[in-house]
């Protein structure tokens, strides 16, 4: 299948989901009143005259904030979780990353509000304290599901521990990556609306505090269909990734 029809599918799919997420979300407020849970009609007709001028700026503040915090906790966990599973350390790294994810979001979120103060560092600081213990645990569990199989065999032909990083480890290693971008984005984007909830003067968190404030909904479900379609789209590249210049990576019946 060519990369044109590989991101045409994805489309389709993601569409597709977009489509159920409206209807069941239109089906919904047919029993509620509109200053409750507003249609999707009545957040399009009013678009854009319930928003901020500054709506802008605080999707680009916000969309910062989830680069930072996503981008350090990726990277760190990837890296813990490799070297977890390289030394034998799954079991005491697991159960210190279990440990830390229990840990209740909004209780962390006063202890760095009152550390940092307001500002970015709160948000950035929820989204690696517990988006980093999700990615390693993933990676770990990822690596794990390896060919031992393959492997042995590989140490019996003598093969340079080049050959079985190639063969063995990057395959099972590639679409854990892809998983880790997955699950550790929509984890991040909820920890910092979170962390701009309890700590900020600005981005998008802010904004669905100030509407629910003013029971606003219209702007806040405007600002819920906004993250749903950004999270999609997403999906979808990372979908077109799996399925075209990572494929090989990835085992099919």
């Amino acid at each position: 299948m060519t990369g044109s029809k590989i991101f045409i599918t994805s489309l389709k799919n993601e569409g597709i989901a977009l489509l159920v997420l409206l209807g069941a979300w239109g089906l919904i407020s047919t029993f509620y009143p509109v200053f409750i849970i507003p249609s999707p009609m009545d957040v399009v007709s009013d678009f854009p005259g319930y928003l901020p001028a500054s709506f802008p700026t605080h999707l680009i503040t916000t969309s910062e904030r989830i680069g930072i915090g996503f981008g350090i906790s990726f990277v760190l966990g990837c890296i813990i979780g490799t070297l977890a599973f390289a030394n034998g350390w799954e079991a005491p790294v697991n159960a210190l990353m279990s440990a830390a994810n229990i840990l209740p979001g909004m209780i962390l979120g006063v202890i760095f509000l009152l550390v940092f103060g307001i500002g970015s560092q709160t948000p950035i600081a929820l989204v690696i304290f517990l988006t980093l213990p999700t990615i390693s645990i993933n990676t770990i569990s990822g690596l794990a599901r390896r060919d031992p199989t393959l492997e042995q065999y590989l140490i019996t032909l003598r093969a340079n521990r080049g050959d079985i990083l190639q063969y063995v480890y990057l395959p099972a290693l590639v679409p854990t990556l892809l998983s880790n971008l997955s699950i550790g984005l929509g984890l991040s984007i909820k920890v910092v609306l979170m962390g701009e909830f309890i700590g900020s003067q600005d981005g998008l968190g802010y904004l669905l505090n100030v509407a629910r404030i003013y029971f606003n909904m219209r702007e806040v479900f405007f600002y819920l269909f906004l993250l749903l379609v950004f999270t999609l789209l997403y999906q979808g590249c990372l979908t077109l990734l799996a399925n075209s210049l990572l494929k090989k990576f990835f085992f099919t019946a």
